[in-house]
């Protein structure tokens, strides 16, 4: 069990408890210097794990576990330690009023200086340890007046070296349209759109969206930039702020996509509540227009707060897993565990749901050793996969 912090230190003294499926307590074990817990349980049983940082309580559960798992609970936050800058010399372009240079870390906006002049042909970007690429692509994109691009230019397979540089020769070459076809799109989809991003979700963004789409429609894009690989993200988005993103790598020349809906989308998460007086997370599914697809790993994320005689409020964060969509009910952890179960006196907060199928991974065992980092690594911008699909509550409103 990690620090609750996100450190990724081991989390020392906090609760772990294991239940078989059946309900029945088979542990409730403090972690010890390592971290670690255990106990004999059955396929099928659960595991949560409760720490505490002065008011505020962090829970994770994972269902759906099996004997001989060895499972990490909790969340290590990303690493932005600085590793250094790196520079980029490129060509002018004749008519370029401002620069977009795209590296590992994000786009750098290159732009005249005050005094007035071309804008320089020079941009030097900070690698965080969080998005080395280690050799990266470069590219850099001449833009107008309203920074839309114009040509572009790049390099790849280039060494990072901390304080180093590298220059990118050859010639502009112009932008490119990009046409994607959506097939089968039910009218439940009341909005969507498309980002077509090179070489990957940290790059040169083109997008466009779409009210009220056409069963068969057709999303153009102009103005986009070519590379080794593109990053398609499609949403698709319902009245009830449901939404869906299908995310693709694709080449990044390729000038056109296609996409059948109906056979894409995973059922769609209305607005997820908890049940106070009965201590159940109530999860609404729609499969209207959808493949039903069974998805790799469901996440629900729930909060709940209270305050005592004293005024003193305590809040309540709780993070199930399992490995499909649902209604689950809460784990009855013991008192030992502390005064963490939700009562009806209780303020709910915040509710949410996802959940995820990827085609490069085959099911939720073979993640189900660490479900956090699982979810960080495959919605971040270099998923090891081809295709990453996704299903998410409404966004709630505060």
């Amino acid at each position: 069990m990690l620090d609750p912090s996100g450190t990724g230190a081991p989390a020392v003294g906090a609760n772990v408890v294991f239940i078989d499926p059946g309900g029945t307590l088979v542990k409730r074990v403090a972690t010890d210097s390592a971290g670690k817990a255990d106990a004999d349980v059955l396929p099928g049983a659960s595991v949560t794990s409760v720490a505490r940082i002065n008011n505020v309580y962090q829970l994770q559960t994972v269902l759906a576990v099996k004997p001989g798992d060895d499972l990490v609970l909790g969340v290590k936050s990303s690493d932005f330690t600085s590793l250094g800058t790196f520079t980029v010399n490129y060509p002018a372009f004749a008519s370029a009023a401002n620069y977009e240079v795209a590296g590992p870390c994000g786009v750098l906006f290159i732009s005249p200086p005050v005094a007035g002049g071309t804008p320089p042909t020079t941009a030097t970007f900070t690698m965080s340890a969080s998005c080395k690429v280690d050799p990266m692509e470069l590219i850099v994109a001449p833009t107008d007046a309203n920074f839309v691009p114009i040509a572009a230019i790049g390099k790849t397979g280039v060494p990072f070296v901390a304080g180093g540089s590298t220059t990118v020769t050859g010639s502009y070459q112009g932008v490119r349209s990009f046409t994607a076809s959506y097939m089968n799109i039910n009218p439940i989809v009341t909005s969507m759109s498309l980002s077509r991003t090179v070489p990957d979700t940290f790059g040169i963004s083109s997008s466009l969206s779409v009210a009220s789409p056409i069963p068969n429609q057709a999303i153009n894009l102009t103005g986009g930039v070519s590379g080794s690989n593109a990053r398609l993200i499609s949403r698709f988005t319902t009245a009830t702020r449901s939404f869906q993103d299908v995310r693709q790598n694709l080449s990044g020349t390729a000038a056109t996509y296609g996409l059948d809906a109906t056979a894409n989308l995973l059922p769609w998460i209305d607005q997820p509540t908890i049940d106070l007086a009965n201590r159940k997370l109530i999860i609404p599914l729609d499969t209207t227009g959808t493949s039903n697809a069974k998805p790799d790993l469901f996440r629900v994320s729930a909060s709940y707060r209270r305050t005592d005689m004293n005024n003193v409020t305590t809040t309540f964060t709780w993070t199930i897993f399992a490995p499909e969509p649902g209604d689950i009910p809460l784990p009855a952890l013991p008192p030992e565990a502390g005064d963490v179960l939700p009562t009806t006196t209780d303020t709910v907060g915040t509710v949410s749901a996802i959940m995820v199928e990827i085609d490069t991974v085959a099911n939720y065992d073979a993640i189900r050793k660490d479900l956090n980092a699982a979810v960080t690594l495959y919605s971040g911008a270099r998923p090891p996969a081809t295709t990453v699909r996704s299903s998410s509550s409404p966004l709630q409103l505060r």
